[in-house]
């Protein structure tokens, strides 16, 4: 049960539709932050914890969604 769960949640990550959102999502925070920090490497490290916290956010919501 739980492999199945853990499984679909993944799937809803890697999912082409979430893949498309989380490029263009990465590319404007890198853009959003870069413009108001000036620093490209805080920019990137910015991106990169917004990118993998939204992914597993909505892996999470769309597999609780699916269930209803």
């Amino acid at each position: 049960m739980i492999n199945s769960n853990i499984k679909k949640i993944i799937q809803h990550i890697f999912s082409k539709k979430s893949l498309q959102i989380r490029l263009i999502t990465f590319a404007w925070v890198i853009l959003c932050s870069w413009f108001w920090t000036g620093d490209p490497l805080k920019s990137w490290n910015l991106a990169i914890s917004v990118l993998i916290g939204s992914m597993i956010i909505q892996g999470i919501f769309e597999w609780v969604y699916e269930k209803k």
